[in-house]
């Protein structure tokens, strides 16, 4: 089941939105969790990385979806946001917050159920496989695809992601079979460095070029594995 949050301070828009998402289940055979929030810094202050898509307000006057997905991405990167508005006033905005679509209302069903459909292939892609973790006390859900690397220093561990370093309560080993539960493109350069293959540029001498500049070292007993696992990640590249 898919958790979807409307986020809109007008009933008739409530009652549009709930409807149409109702609509697009039952045609689909999607079944669907759906939460009205009628104030956006409530949903905010209360927001929990567990929602698969969000559909917010965007007119300031209103909820101000903008800020209030802003706020959202502090926390979650993996959420499926649609922003609506009266206007396209905003629509440029929507990139700044990832969102999925910006439509205008009322919607069409069939705008709609495109934006939806978007959403949903999202949410369930490969590239949208997220993994929950608790850092500055709160609950941030990241997507396994920005995650360059981990390090873990004097039992401090550190994700280390395209959108910011975040220390996390979870020991590096922990962390690796977590994520090789969901992923097998992470690797072991050295004992404090797990690493994401698919931001690996290149194997330079005795480190690992990373896709933020960084550089790793590969400690001498993992060379010979890390080069086998790097040039079987990149096999089906090559091989296509």
């Amino acid at each position: 089941m898919m958790r979807i949050a409307i986020v809109d301070n007008a009933p008739a828009c409530q009652e549009r939105l709930t409807g149409l998402c109702r609509r697009y289940g039952e045609e689909h055979g999607e079944s669907f969790d759906i939460t009205v929030f009628d104030d956006g810094d409530a949903f905010v202050s209360g927001y929990v990385p567990e929602w698969d898509v969000v559909i917010v307000d965007v007119d300031p006057d209103d909820v101000d979806g903008i800020g209030v997905m802003r706020r959202v991405r502090a926390m979650d990167d993996a959420v499926e946001a649609v922003l609506v508005s009266m206007s396209d006033e905003y629509a440029a905005e929507g990139y700044t917050v990832a969102a999925a679509s910006y439509i205008l209302k009322p919607p069409s069903y069939e705008t709609f159920s495109r934006s939806l459909d978007r959403c949903i292939h999202a949410s369930r892609g490969h590239a949208r496989r997220s993994v929950t973790v608790v850092t500055g006390g709160h609950e941030r859900r990241i997507r396994l695809d920005e995650i360059i690397y981990v390090d873990s220093v004097r039992h401090r561990t550190v994700v280390h992601t395209m959108l910011g370093n975040f220390q996390i309560v979870c020991s590096i080993v922990r962390f690796e079979d977590l994520l090789n539960e969901l992923d097998h493109s992470f690797a072991r350069a050295n004992s404090g460095y797990l690493v994401n293959l698919a931001h690996v540029i290149a194997i330079d001498g005795h480190d690992a070029a990373m896709s933020n500049g960084d550089r790793l070292p590969i400690s001498r007993p993992r060379r010979t594995e890390f080069r086998r696992r790097f040039s079987e990640y990149l096999a089906p590249g090559a091989a296509a």
